[in-house]
């Protein structure tokens, strides 16, 4: 079989775990959908109410559950159930239907013209009840069409980046139920050409002392994903989390995280195969969640521990490692270690530096406001590697200001852009280190008039100065019965002159001002 000659035999217990991804996320014709999380966890598996086979062109039944090699146009599968179970309709949908926000049916996902009719069959002894058997075969389709144009058989190289692996037949009933024991996966022939691309991740700390936090993430501008156990369902299946309800919009861990048992953080130093461990618990890797246009990829966040014995000095390569859960054979032997019941690892690395006596900064190094908050912002800095109390020491001067304490203010209201401070950490053993930290301001401050001084005289021309704060380039001028040109301004003068004509009127008068940030000011004066 060509898709298990180029990625090696699938482990039994990867198989059962795959199989169960067509479990309660099929619909039929466009009508309803079982929850996912339908299945509790650590269920026992019902017995089969169905079998599969190959009954034309390419393609093979691997341990009862998974089709693999399958060719669109070619290949035609029988699945031949119980009449006791009700089958109905033998349907195909991808595996977008398991990670849909819950304010999105993922209804369009099936191929309505794959659809098969279950028949009764007198002679029929194919079922596992071996007699009242009924029959249903789906040509699978040259071209996967669904009313969702994200859904695709066999998926696309993005979707399997993300870890989506595969599409599923399932039978149901004339309700729409998927029936338990009756759901394969199937493996395109061309899915074997397909190789989910592996993730990379950056870490915001390059060195420091044993026992301190490192702040890990997927490096910048990655494409590459923890695909190995990204599907919150088969996690559920597999009794390695608690199902979980769709969320109602795709935010990031909002349909939960990959199980921690499935993660390992190991260090080895330059020639040594023997790891010091690391803790994964501070780490999550949010699962995928689809939210009916877009799919988001499973993103890795959190901090790993230096290890308290590891050696000052050293350079050390930091593998994070996630089992691999899906048909897509990861490493079986590689720095995560030996495959576990078949199943190999996914793993990303970066190098670090332990050095003692450092103090390292830990997130946040960087926060955001708009400008009309701009004045009220506060930031606590965070170290770690210490040996007790940090003194925070500000190099030169900014518009931020950061205490003995490590608190980060500003210094009054500040425009749009980007501020930055930065300085040195100590403490009384002698460690020391540096922090940086980054403000971004977005919008700009509302211009605010003060004073004006001058007067129109009717007939003559006036100069007309006003006095505020945050002016935002040269204003041009609406003023009504005068011309009025602007002679200078700065953010905290506008210098105006006003020629009236001999008819305009003594008293009270208003012109604007029109900012280039699309800020507009009145300015009252009067006329004598």
């Amino acid at each position: 079989m060509r898709l298990l000659s180029r990625r090696g035999r699938l482990g039994s217990r990867a198989l059962a775990v795959v199989a169960a991804a067509a479990s309660s996320l099929l619909v039929v014709a466009g009508v309803s959908a079982v929850p996912a999380g339908a299945a509790p966890t650590g269920r026992a598996t019902a017995a089969p109410a169905c079998t599969v086979a190959v009954s034309a062109g390419p393609g093979v039944v691997v341990n009862g559950t998974v089709i693999a090699g399958v060719v669109g146009g070619s290949t035609q599968v029988t699945l031949d159930c119980n009449q006791s179970s009700q089958a109905a309709l033998a349907v195909e949908a991808t595996l977008l239907a398991s990670m849909g926000a819950a304010n999105v049916v993922p209804t369009g996902e099936v191929d309505t013209s794959a659809l098969a009719q279950f028949a009764p069959s007198a002679t029929d002894t194919g079922c596992p009840a071996g007699s009242n058997c009924e029959l249903a075969t789906v040509a699978i389709p040259a071209t996967y069409s669904a009313s969702d144009p994200n859904a695709q058989c066999p998926p696309t190289q993005a979707q399997i980046n993300a870890g989506v692996f595969g599409c599923a037949i399932a039978a149901v009933t004339a309700q729409n139920t998927p029936i338990a024991g009756a759901e394969f996966l199937l493996q395109y022939a061309s899915q074997a050409l397909l190789t989910p691309a592996n993730p990379t991740i950056s870490a915001v700390q390059s060195t420091g002392a044993p026992g301190s936090t490192v702040d890990v993430t997927d490096a910048a501008g990655a494409t590459g994903y923890w695909w190995g156990d990204a599907i919150q369902l088969i996690q559920a299946n597999a009794g390695l989390a608690a199902p979980a309800t769709p969320p109602a919009s795709c935010t990031a861990g909002g349909y939960g995280n990959v199980p921690t048992a499935t993660l390992s953080v190991l260090w080895y130093a330059p020639a040594s195969t023997t790891p010091l461990l690391s803790s994964p618990s501070n780490l999550a890797i949010s699962n995928d969640c689809y939210t009916g246009k877009v799919l988001i990829p499973p993103a890795l966040s959190g901090t790993i521990t230096v290890p308290a014995n590891a050696t000052s000095g050293t350079t050390y390569e930091v593998f994070v490692c996630e089992l691999d859960l899906t048909p897509y054979v990861g490493s079986t032997t590689s720095a995560c270690g030996p495959a576990v019941n078949g199943m190999g690892w996914i793993s990303a690395s970066f190098p670090f530096t332990v050095k003692s006596g450092v103090i390292s900064q830990n997130l946040p190094m960087s926060g955001s406001t708009t400008a009309a908050s701009s004045s009220h912002f506060s930031a606590q800095l965070v170290t770690s590697g210490a040996s007790g109390a940090v003194t925070y020491t500000q190099s030169g001067s900014s518009k931020l200001n950061v205490s003995t304490t490590g608190l980060v203010t500003v210094a009054g209201s500040l425009n749009a852009g980007t501020y930055t401070v930065s300085g040195t950490t100590s403490d009384a053993a002698g460690d020391t280190g540096t922090f940086t930290f980054s403000l971004k301001v977005s919008g700009s401050l509302r211009p605010v008039v003060r004073r004006v001084t001058g007067t129109a005289v009717p007939g003559h021309v006036a100069v007309l100065t006003v006095l505020g704060a945050n002016f935002v380039g040269r204003p041009t001028v609406t003023a009504p019965g005068v011309r009025a040109v602007v002679v200078s301004a700065s953010p905290t003068r506008v210098v105006l002159r006003l020629i009236a004509s001999p008819r305009f009127a003594r008293g009270h008068h208003f012109l604007l001002l029109h900012f280039k940030n699309r800020t507009t000011v009145r300015v009252n004066y009067t006329s004598l």
